[in-house]
């Protein structure tokens, strides 16, 4: 597991980094079933680049239909978005450095793409990773928030009070779409299918029209705004739902000059794709928690082709993700799930497999503070019999963020007699995940 000597020119690469890695790629030009996941060699970093040890990708359309019209040729890897750890700084990079966590898209068809468990990315192509986000969120925002800014702001340039359609509302797309459209004030409608309504209302739409029992023409009037995220039969009916000057744009698609110019409206020509000034447009309103991003579902590398087919079906809530480190992921959860076994249970046993030998618990209860450690936690733990009380008590995993062997998790607990939030600190010592440090808030709660 050596890593490459990089030279000053170069750059630095964090610590020992192994040789090759697992990649999914293109065996037969121009048929996208033939993905297969290969070990490959494991990328160099470059000047004015990072190394990003992937997380989490997504999966964009674009990714299979490059796959489909042959632009990416054999041995090729698919896939834009990406979610992170930088573990190599190319020489005259200055914005980042070992440890970061960071998110963005690159350019599958120029620079390799995101379905490895490394990548190579240019400074372009990258931002800090929101830390509102998880990893898979990250790895699900960058092509469709770009996209979204790209039409709805740089394009259609929406205002306040103005009534906005949005075509595909609940897609990767048009579920961003709808969300920076409510954040300028603006009135959405969206079209989508009636599974779909309260998940896009949720997100700020006023309005819902099932495409698949309503024309939108029969409720859609004098629109100032129409994105569309469809294409097809769909954008050209969307003319008749425009007011004179209204604005049409669209991902999917585009409308004949002369159209536009008969009915009076204005198709604004498509503003360059700006990966750093649609993410940047868009963090402040991550920050605020005015944009959601939807995971519909999650796979793993070696379900990438599930993944696709997924995507394909053009049924998805929010977007499809892979889940580079899913190993890690349900190796480090282990532990967790013994230590919330052990709760549910009162077996000695899982609290053991939980902790590590030398682990430590430092909190504070109900405003005393305390030093002791696990072993002393466990024998005061294990009752060996579930608690009289189990059905009333609440207790989940909140969250969990791995760096290399280190990983932090932040679990709830709900009981009659405590409400607490505990702070995991979790080593991977010899091949196997242990809770080393738990850091507590507890409190009795006042019940009436």
């Amino acid at each position: 597991m050596a890593s490459w000597q990089p030279g000053v020119a170069a750059g630095t690469v964090c610590g020992a980094l192994p040789t090759t890695m697992r990649a999914a790629r293109v065996h037969v030009q121009g048929i996208s079933t033939t993905l297969r996941v290969d070990t490959v060699a494991t990328p160099r970093v470059a000047p004015n680049t990072v190394l990003v040890r992937v997380h989490a990708a997504s999966v964009n359309p674009v990714d299979w239909k490059l796959q489909d019209e042959g632009t990416l040729k054999p041995m090729a890897i698919p896939g834009g978005d990406f979610a992170g750890e930088v573990v190599g700084v190319g020489a005259g990079v200055t914005r980042f450095r070992c440890g970061d966590q960071v998110a963005g898209t690159v350019d599958q068809v120029e620079t390799g793409g995101s379905y490895a468990e490394y990548l190579v990315a240019p400074l372009d192509a990258v931002v800090k990773k929101p830390a509102r986000y998880s990893m898979q969120e990250a790895a699900a925002y960058p092509t469709v928030a770009i996209a979204a800014w790209r039409f709805l702001v740089a394009g259609a340039n929406v205002q306040r009070d103005e009534r906005v359609l949005v075509h595909g509302a609940s897609g990767g797309v048009g579920s961003m779409v709808v969300q920076i459209a409510k954040a300028r004030g603006a009135v959405v409608m969206g079209t989508a299918s009636a599974r779909n309504h309260d998940f896009v209302r949720s997100l700020g739409a006023a309005q819902m029209i099932d495409y698949t029992t309503t024309r939108f023409e029969d409720v859609a009037r004098n629109m100032d705004v129409v994105v569309d995220a469809v294409g097809g039969e769909t954008l050209t009916r969307s003319v008749a739902v425009m007011r004179k000057g209204g604005r049409l744009v669209s991902s999917a698609g585009s409308v004949p000059a002369a159209t536009c110019r008969a009915a009076g409206i204005v198709c604004p020509a498509r503003a360059p794709w700006d990966v750093q000034r649609g993410l940047q447009y868009v963090a402040p309103l991550i920050e605020a928690g005015q944009l959601q991003v939807h995971v519909d579902s999650l796979y793993t590398l070696d379900e990438i082709m599930a993944a696709q087919q997924h995507s394909r079906s053009g049924r998805t809530r929010g977007k499809v993700v892979i889940d580079l480190r899913a190993q890690e992921t349900r190796g480090a959860l282990e532990p967790l799930q013994a230590y919330l076994d052990g709760h549910a249970t009162g077996r000695g046993e899982r609290f053991r497999r939980a902790f590590a030998a030398d682990a430590m618990l430092v909190g504070i209860k109900d405003g005393q503070y305390r030093q002791w450690p696990a072993s002393e936690y466990i024998r005061s733990s294990s009752s060996e019999r579930t608690p009289a009380d189990e059905a009333q008590r609440r207790r989940r995993i909140e969250s969990l963020s791995i760096t290399g062997d280190v990983a932090s998790a932040v679990l709830a607990l709900d009981y009659p007699d405590m409400v607490a939030r505990d702070h995991m600190t979790l080593l991977k010592r010899d091949g196997e995940w242990r809770i080393v440090v738990k850091a507590y808030h507890a409190s009795t709660p006042t019940r009436p």
